[in-house]
């Protein structure tokens, strides 16, 4: 996360989209390292949203909502992991689950879901410098295509990819890269996000792109 955090420094980020928030380690992570910018984060799950309203609850510049991002506008169903972070609207597949088993579903929670292109213009202003962050455990595909409308406003995009598929119908590393190329950004850096505890083979790789300019 090094690179990302010198990127929105380099660039001046004045807002920056937490997709995927989890608990708000993200969010830590940036006050920690001295962002002073605006977080809008977005978490789904209502245990992990508790504990990252409070988390938010005291910064006057990070604001928080209750939701999925996806494609559409509407319901979904999310699958939620016994250790929380590997929670997804996919269903994990059996190879996931022999590298890790916390990543089982113990339950399914109905949740909202909004797309960037609705809510974006109560978030941004005309004038933000906007880098967005996916970290939606194979789901970034539809986040993306919920943000068609507005990605000319997004300057960078910091997103988790699979290596291989691990959530059933979820983008992978190539075609991940062609799809935002299609949409006008260039990969600048890349680091390893998750590897496989046993072999440590890189199984996500977190990619740091902007737009071309």
């Amino acid at each position: 996360m090094d690179a990302e955090i010198a990127f929105l420094d380099k660039h001046d980020v004045s807002l920056f989209l937490d997709v995927g928030a989890n608990t708000g380690q993200t969010g830590q992570t940036l006050r920690k390292a001295g962002y002073r910018g605006r977080i809008a984060s977005f978490e789904p799950i209502g245990a992990c949203y508790q504990k990252l309203a409070a988390a938010a609850a005291r910064d006057p510049l990070w604001q928080v909502r209750h939701t999925g991002v996806g494609a559409t506008d509407g319901r979904a169903r999310i699958g939620v992991s016994e250790n929380l972070v590997s929670s997804s609207i996919l269903a994990a597949t059996d190879a996931l689950i022999a590298i890790h088993d916390p990543v089982r579903y113990t339950r399914h929670e109905e949740i909202a879901l909004t797309r960037l292109d609705t809510v974006f213009d109560g978030i941004a202003g005309p004038d933000d410098i906007v880098h967005l962050k996916i970290d939606t455990q194979g789901f970034e595909r539809f986040v993306i295509e919920g943000a068609t409308g507005v990605l000319e406003r997004i300057g960078s995009v910091r997103m988790e990819v699979a290596v291989s598929e691990v959530y059933k119908g979820e983008i992978i590393l190539p075609e991940a890269i062609t799809m935002m190329s299609d949409l006008g950004y260039v990969v600048i850096d890349s680091w390893p996000a998750w590897r496989h505890p046993q072999t440590g083979e890189v199984l996500h790789f977190d990619l740091l792109l902007r737009r071309r300019t």
